[in-house]
């Protein structure tokens, strides 16, 4: 894929009125962007919890974040990829940038298809130039056509409820952990006089080579028919340049820990916690099952990963109480980290996000704080990965009625995403019923709505092949009789397969979010012509399960 990172041919200022332009961002816009998104964040349940008698100071842990995007150093964008909205005619000292939309750009997978996501977030306009489409004019200006020009065949956005249809997005992809482990006694105490078989050490820098082998799909059992990759970038960014630039506690989200054979000193897998939005949570955990097995390390990996968890429990209750007895803007003074208590957690990274761990977004008590925090640790690998299956009964999930934290989708070009992931789609012919199958596939989307590029989708099958995808709109009846006729004194009228899906309600198809009998069921414009259509899409769109881990920056 080359290069996540670089600018296109799309970039541009452009002059919008009123002494307002639309520019992308450079490092001298750090203190300014950071400025804005803390002040619209302040309510955001993140950092330090928010006080009982006052509204809160502006969001310390979102002005970090912000300084880490336009570092230079982040793994999901660079410097140069912030859009941004300056009134150039502001002044009595007020800040400048009004609104801001981050691009991210991540590396990505659809079945065995490799390609990459956009994401736009961060996304804020000051309250003073609300209701003025800004940050329409900022994804439909620059953010969408740099997205789309660099390749980006699909953008996600986690945000606002309802807020980003208007934008031609639609509930398509799933994240969010639906598992939590609540006592450390799913596994046995180590016995008494005995060490670790397994040691969990802080990652760096050598261990990039072994990370980036091990960290596959397949290998990390990530049972996803849509997913994120953990890429080069990605592990250059949680595992070192991230604290290259780390400046408070707000800073340093991931802690990598390589699994070693205590006997052979030979690295064997690794782990991920994280301790960001949704508080402690196990993010990863992968072997190299051709050394060892999770029935023989699992144990020793989870007391270790639960003694990390206690002693990030334990450094949140310390910030509380110094967010507490200070009066002033959140800061580091006088904080220091938690010393590590357990041979499991040698000097690496342990920090926190105060108020997403509990959900609680007050400052506690006195009294609160003398209790012990009760043992918590999220849980996001799949239900068929090899250590959920040793859990078993032990991970608490979350009823099957909680669907979980859904993010926008954004296909513009339906065609161009199914020539690009035509691959995996002829896969899955082969391996059907329809193997070898022409004919076309013509879709009526009923009309052209805002975040797709026509009306309609056609794709053309010859020999279990996807000959080509086009837009594509319902012709009128006159014009379809007309082709019948030209069809039949040919002597090859091809075989059609036909539906109708209300504008954008193909893309939670598409990604496998909903399966068509559940769209047929909620929609009653989803409608398919007959058997061979719904065996036909059936085929192609599957409902699968998403691996979507975006939020490391």
């Amino acid at each position: 894929m080359g290069s996540l990172h670089f600018p296109t041919e799309q970039r541009k200022t452009i002059d919008i009125g009123d002494g307002l332009i639309l520019r992308w961002s450079t490092k001298d816009d750090t203190e300014n962007v950071g400025k804005l998104l803390g002040e619209c964040f302040r309510w955001l349940p993140v950092g330090d919890p928010h006080p009982t008698d006052r509204i809160p100071g502006p969001n310390q842990f979102v002005i970090a974040a912000a300084r880490r995007l336009l570092s230079g150093k982040s793994a999901v964008m660079s410097e140069h990829d912030y859009a941004l909205v300056e009134d150039t005619k502001r002044s009595n000292g007020k800040n400048p940038i009004v609104a801001c939309v981050s691009l991210h750009r991540v590396r990505a997978f659809y079945g065995s298809v490799d390609l990459s996501f956009g994401k736009p977030e961060l996304i804020a306009t000051d309250p003073e130039y609300r209701n003025k489409g800004l940050i329409r004019k900022l994804l439909f200006e620059l953010v969408h056509p740099e997205s789309d020009a660099r390749g980006d065949v699909l953008q996600l956005i986690p945000g606002i409820a309802h807020f980003y249809r208007q934008f031609g997005y639609e509930y398509g992809l799933l994240v969010r952990p639906n598992a939590k482990i609540e006592s450390t006694s799913v596994v046995p105490t180590l016995a008494k006089g005995k060490s670790e078989p397994y040691i969990l050490r802080v990652a760096n820098k050598d261990d990039l080579p072994f990370l980036n082998r091990l960290s596959t799909p397949a290998n990390m059992h990530l049972n996803a028919t849509v997913g994120t990759h953990y890429s080069p970038e990605y592990w250059r960014y949680t595992i070192h340049d991230v604290f290259e630039i780390k400046q408070n506690r707000f800073d340093g989200d991931r802690d990598t820990r390589i699994i070693i054979d205590a006997a052979s000193k030979k690295p064997v897998g690794f782990t991920v916690l994280s301790n960001g939005f949704f508080g402690a949570q196990l993010e990863a955990m992968a072997l190299d099952e051709q050394e060892v097995s999770y029935v023989q390390t699992w144990h020793s990996v989870l007391r270790q990963l639960f003694d990390i968890t206690k002693e990030r429990q334990a450094l949140i209750i310390k910030e509380r109480e110094a967010a507490l007895a200070s009066d002033k803007e959140p800061s580091d003074e006088g904080i220091k980290e938690a010393e590590p208590e357990s041979t499991a957690s040698p000097s690496g990274p342990i920090v926190s996000i105060v108020a997403a761990t509990s959900g609680n977004t007050s400052v506690p008590t006195e009294k609160d704080e003398k209790k012990e925090a009760p043992f918590q640790l999220a849980y996001s690998l799949h239900k068929r990965h090899p250590l959920s299956l040793l859990l078993g009964q032990s991970l608490k999930r979350k009823p099957s009625y909680e669907q979980g934290f859904r993010v926008y989708t954004r296909i513009l070009s339906y065609s161009a995403f199914i020539k690009k992931v035509a691959p995996e789609l002829e896969k899955r012919l082969a391996n059907s019923a329809l193997a070898g199958v022409n004919g076309r596939l013509q879709l009526d989307f009923y009309r052209k709505v805002e975040g797709s590029s026509g009306k309609g989708l056609e794709v053309i099958f010859k020999d279990g092949k996807i000959e080509d995808a086009k837009d594509w709109a319902k012709p009128s009846p006159e014009k379809l009789f007309e082709e019948r006729l030209a069809w039949e004194k040919e002597g090859e009228a091809p075989l059609i397969f036909s539906a109708g899906f209300m504008p954008l309600t193909f893309t939670p198809l598409v990604t496998g979010l909903r399966s068509l009998t559940e769209l047929n069921e909620a929609y009653g414009d989803v409608l398919i012509r007959d058997e061979s259509t719904r065996l036909l899409l059936n085929i192609l769109f599957p409902k699968g399960d998403h691996h979507i881990d975006v939020f490391y920056w």
